[in-house]
């Protein structure tokens, strides 16, 4: 009797050291999970400030490259303003020699590569010295003109006068735009070529000398004079 209680005890002992091993397993188990959530929630935050940090170290080089484009720009429109500078006057040619019209016509191989300077009565513009290929000044860069013949009307066609157009802000244009036929300019300039027997003439400067005459003054001058005679 006292045997089968003996072992009563000792079953009834067995299987509470079990239960208390599976209770201290099963509480193991549940420290371990929870452990093993809070891991695996904190490491998408690291995660989240590393993919932060390698976008900001991309986005660096690129505010660096916009800074520099932007400065490039800036220097750029610096360097067009400087640009639309109006250009220095040109120096004046040297070794000019004073000749007329007339000498040009009847000797042009005589003043080829050399420095002119004559006077004539402005006629009108024109392209008669433009486009030519063997004496080629383009149309678009530079314009022409024709002066009269010595005492006449009549368009001195055998002298070629080509001359770069002025830009924008060159007092040049307003003399250009004031000439009037019969009005007296003097052109210096240089004999570049002779095609066709005839001075071509690259103008460097140009300087109206005197006004055509006015035939409403020149009336009135008659008329006074006639009242005066009386």
């Amino acid at each position: 009797m006292t045997e089968i209680k003996h072992q009563e005890i000792s079953s009834i002992g067995t299987k509470s050291g079990l239960i208390a091993f599976a209770a201290a397993f099963s509480f193991a188990l549940t420290i371990s999970g929870l452990l093993s959530v809070q891991d695996s929630a904190a490491a998408p935050r690291a995660g989240a400030s590393v993919v932060k940090t390698t976008k900001d170290k991309k986005d660096a080089p690129a505010a660096e490259k916009d800074s520099k484009e932007k400065d490039a720009k800036d220097k750029d429109g610096k360097d067009d303003k400087k640009a639309e500078a109006p250009a220095p006057p040109e120096p004046p040619l040297e070794n000019v020699q004073l000749v007329t019209t007339q000498e040009l016509v009847d000797a042009p191989q005589k003043f080829l590569h050399k420095n002119v300077k004559f006077c004539a009565p402005f006629h009108a513009y024109s392209s008669l010295a433009l486009d030519y290929k063997p004496a080629l000044r383009p149309s678009k860069t530079h314009l022409s003109f024709l002066i009269l013949r010595p005492n006449s009307k009549v368009p001195f066609s055998e002298i070629k006068l080509a001359m770069p157009i002025p830009k924008d802000k060159d007092p040049k244009n307003k003399l250009l735009q004031d000439l009037k036929d019969q009005d007296t300019i003097e052109v210096t300039g240089t004999v570049f070529a002779t095609a066709l027997d005839e001075p071509w003439i690259d103008v460097k400067q140009l300087i109206k000398t005197a006004s055509a005459p006015d035939p409403k003054k020149d009336k009135e001058k008659d008329s006074a004079k006639k009242e005066d005679s009386k």
